[in-house]
């Protein structure tokens, strides 16, 4: 019924996905897994869940693990497995420019951050010649938001109220904020957040709610043309991802917007309709 596009997935390479999801689960307290994390197990899985397309969205989490990853995700980047690229925020500045040059010229469709594994805050003085370069890139950022399940035990490096005062001070970059705004944050997400100049994916989010009816509420509260669908895939299972927006009391053309038509406004997606 619906042309679905998932904006937040993650696949590793072959010879080191079974290890990769291992270490996760390990420090993610168990958590279930729904892909074996590889490119061809994603694709079958995606396809049996109705996708058209998906986006990969990688964490690097070492300098020299950038040039790695992104000339990897660079090899199999196209239509309908689409991938970001991945910076290292803490690597000497001058290295971190130009990488972002290169993921341009790979082709790649954006960058990901994730400041609980990559350790940094997105307000950091230190990082605006970066923003001020993937503003003039034209390349979309998308930031893990809020509290994540392997540092329960540590501080945020991000809030709600960061991010809204983050893309005020960015009006030309596109900020996309994950996991509807900030991970089992959502009551600040609505207070601080809700109406800024960012996107919000649906990424694992409804299933971790108190509320259950929180998860519309925000949709409804940002603007249905700001939320995009994603599900953090192999962390939660795609089809559970398409039925938590399909059960909302949303219209089927606000449904369509955020399985689909949000996203190609922002991503080089071909016309299916």
């Amino acid at each position: 019924m619906y042309t679905i596009f998932d904006s937040h997935t993650h696949v590793f390479p072959e010879k080191v996905c079974r290890r990769a999801l291992q270490v996760m689960v390990e420090k993610s307290h168990g958590l279930e897994t729904f892909t074996d994390g590889s490119v061809a197990g994603h694709e079958a899985e995606a396809l049996r869940a109705g996708y058209s397309g998906w986006l990969n969205c990688p964490v690097v989490t070492s300098e020299k693990q950038m040039k790695s990853v992104n000339d990897w995700v660079a090899t199999w980047n196209r239509w309908p497995s689409l991938s970001l690229g991945g910076l290292y925020p803490n690597a000497p500045m001058d290295v971190v420019l130009a990488e972002a040059k290169r993921i341009k010229t790979l082709g790649l469709l954006g960058v990901k951050f994730h400041p609980e594994y990559q350790q940094f805050s997105p307000v950091d003085e230190r990082l605006e010649p970066l923003w001020d370069l993937l503003a003039e890139l034209r390349l979309p950022v998308l930031f893990h938001a809020g509290s994540d399940i392997g540092f329960l035990e540590q501080g945020r490096h991000s809030t709600p109220a960061d991010f809204a005062r983050f893309a005020e001070s960015h009006p030309a970059l596109t900020v996309i904020c994950a996991h509807l705004g900030g991970w089992r944050n959502w009551d600040e997400v609505e207070s601080d957040l809700c109406g800024a100049r960012v996107y919000l994916d649906t990424s694992f989010s409804k299933g971790w709610m108190t509320d259950q009816e929180q998860f519309e509420r925000i949709i409804r509260k940002h603007g249905v043309d700001r939320v995009l669908f994603g599900t953090d895939s192999p962390w939660t299972s795609m089809a559970e991802g398409i039925r938590e927006v399909e059960e909302t009391a949303l219209s089927s053309e606000e449904k369509q917007a955020i399985f689909y038509d949000n996203a190609a406004r922002l991503f080089p997606l071909p016309k299916l309709k």
